[in-house]
């Protein structure tokens, strides 16, 4: 009896000691944790630079507020900035991006202020400081203090270390401007449209200042140069991407499974509306997704919630449209049968890759028929990927998702067709 109550009372103390330890541990945790997090009272906060969306509050006070809502995350039908694995949603995308880093990893991004923070939490590898040019407001700075090659090459650690402030005002205006006027800010547009025999003058700035960074790009020099590139020479079609590429004899990588030389094409908003029923009319990025609103005051400005005008359809559509609630409809049905048929080519594409993988593993397969399947694939995939990452799910221009997904379904059955007589089919 004496001992069972001798090892009961062991038990208690050793319990409570055990428990005191923890608390006091969670409290010095605590306590360094504070510490670390927020400076003494009395010490003044770090200045804020015009790099920071804060530094324009004072003076553009309603505009910065409604930047600030590109922290909301919000999903629609077919996008909107809620982050989610594409690779288990479309899996077919595992086949098309095999040996790359979007292989792995391929989430969707969030808003704006997010840009370096999605740039940093991403699975895949970043080939140099280049990597932030269109995640910082400070890379244009960063590039005048060490240079753009010394720059872009940095290692990313290090560059990511000297960046502190995501897309910001400045990016897109002047700030030495008394009208705070838009502006260019990354010197490859102005190169890739002065390629095509044009100048900045030929296009509206409303739409430019989004082109520096919502177009398709690739890096000239990896690794040596890291200079971004917008493939316009021949204009803004896929077709005419590719052929840019062809030209230079470049690929992103070597396909594992099939051996061709392909490409992974990024947002390529800006060529995808050139065309459009809206650009036609002379709309610009701005008028649908900054729209012209006014506060409780009466007072106009242009806001910057940069998301999908389906969540301000009232303040971004309906000057030209009738109905809300039809148009989005409208709106999501068309967007509804682009992405079918975009999954449906992406499921062939899928199975024509392991097609060609299986025909290359067959020592008596044509030679001359392995290398034009390689070619198809080669072009079926890019015209696919450069419906699937841009943006808008084809409604920035409809007739022209439905023709590129079209020419990526008979690039498809081309590979296929080169597949079999590789083989004897």
């Amino acid at each position: 009896m004496t001992s069972n109550f001798s090892k009961g009372r062991k038990s208690s103390v050793l319990f409570i000691l055990l428990s005191v330890g923890i608390i006091i541990g969670v409290a010095a945790i605590t306590r360094y944790v504070t510490l670390r997090t927020f400076k003494p009272p009395g010490e003044p906060a770090p200045q804020l630079t015009q790099a920071a969306s804060m530094y324009w509050q004072e003076r553009f006070p309603l505009q910065v507020a409604s930047y600030m809502r590109t922290l909301e995350m919000e999903a629609t039908a077919y996008g909107g900035s809620v982050p989610y694995q594409k690779l288990t949603a479309y899996p077919f995308m595992r086949a098309m991006y095999h040996g790359f880093g979007f292989w792995f990893d391929f989430r969707e991004s969030r808003g704006h202020l997010y840009a370096i923070e999605d740039t940093m939490i991403t699975g895949r590898s970043k080939v140099g400081g280049v990597c932030l040019a269109c995640k910082s407001a400070d890379y244009p700075a960063l590039v005048a203090q060490y240079g753009q090659v010394e720059f872009d090459t940095m290692f990313w650690s290090e560059a990511a270390a000297k960046t502190n402030h995501p897309v910001s005002c400045i990016d897109c205006h002047d700030p030495a401007s008394p009208d705070f006027a838009l502006r260019i800010t990354r010197p490859w547009l102005e190169v890739a449209i002065t390629a095509q025999g044009k100048t900045l003058a030929d296009f509206e700035m409303r739409s430019l200042v989004c082109a520096q960074c919502h177009a398709e790009y690739y890096f000239e020099g990896p690794g040596t140069a890291n200079t971004v590139t917008f493939p316009w020479t021949h204009g803004f079609t896929p077709e005419d991407a590719l052929q840019h590429k062809d030209d230079e004899n470049f690929s992103d990588w070597i396909h594992p499974r099939t051996g061709a030389g392909v490409h992974k094409i990024q947002h390529p908003e800006f060529e995808f509306f050139q065309g459009s029923v809206h650009a036609k009319l002379g709309l610009t990025c701005a008028d649908c997704h900054m729209p012209t609103v006014s506060d409780e005051q009466g007072r106009e400005y242009t806001q910057h919630w940069l998301v999908s005008p389906l969540r301000h359809i009232e303040a971004s559509c309906q000057d030209c449209h009738g109905d809300p609630v039809a148009l989005r409809a409208r709106t999501e049905q068309l967007q509804g049968e682009l992405r079918t048929t975009a999954n449906e080519v992406g499921v062939a594409l899928e199975q024509a890759i392991n097609g060609l993988r299986d025909a290359r593993r067959n020592p008596a397969a044509g030679v001359h028929h392995i290398t034009a399947a390689q070619a198809s694939h080669r072009r079926a995939q890019l015209l696919l990927d450069w419906f699937l990452v841009e943006n808008s799910t084809g409604f920035h221009n409809v007739a022209e998702a439905r023709r590129i997904l079209g020419e990526a379904r008979s690039a498809v059955a081309e590979m296929v067709a080169h597949t079999n007589r590789a083989i004897g089919r």
